[in-house]
């Protein structure tokens, strides 16, 4: 057998894949041995928990006092705090992730139209947002839920404690309509950044 189909030390031939490559991991030719390309980690998740953490002590606080308070004769507890402390508690963490998103999707386009090469970024990373503007949306809807029948109270005489209904509704309207604008600006930074 001629030298040119001895292995690296003169052996047997190590075996090849279908392009020709070793096999054998520990083969100096072999795939294997080639560095993984760099990739986008992304943001840590630590903030968002911290916020839906934090964004709890307003709930808590909020019940208490409501729990604390007697509705007037033939009136409601007031439920207009508990309800925006509520929904600050459950889409605080996904409000936050979305931000960090954007941050991210912006300095990649900003590094990217400045010339420099970035690392690649995984696809669970870029649709990540997907998940948290569905909540959002959930939370924003209940907001203006609540304030609907906030209104329905004050045009029907039967208290609710949700009245005057209108700042829940303004409220959960621009919380929607941002979550809404946010997306929409993220998807195209990434379609723009893509490494």
């Amino acid at each position: 057998m001629s030298r040119d189909h001895e292995g690296p030390e003169g052996g047997t031939p190590p075996r090849l894949d279908a392009r020709g490559m070793p096999v054998d991991p520990a083969h100096p030719l072999s795939g294997a041995s080639r560095p993984e390309p760099p990739r986008e980690e992304g943001p840590s998740v630590r903030l968002p928990a911290l916020v839906a953490v934090v964004g709890a002590v307003p709930l808590v606080l909020a019940i208490a006092q409501l729990l604390r308070t007697v509705p007037a004769p033939d009136g409601a507890r007031p439920m207009i705090v508990p309800v925006l402390a509520a929904a600050l508690a459950v889409g605080g963490f996904s409000a936050t992730r979305v931000l960090q998103l954007w941050h991210l999707a912006s300095s990649r386009r900003r590094r990217a139209d400045a010339g420099e090469e970035l690392p690649e970024v995984r696809r669970q990373l870029t649709d990540a947002h997907s998940l948290h503007v569905i909540w959002l949306l959930g939370v924003s809807g209940s907001v203006v839920l609540m304030g609907l029948l906030g209104l329905w109270s004050v045009w029907g005489g039967i208290p609710s404690g949700l009245e005057p209904g209108w700042p829940l509704l303004l409220g959960g309207a621009a919380l929607a309509g941002g979550t809404q604008l946010v997306r929409r600006r993220l998807e195209a930074l990434w379609e723009q950044s893509a490494g």
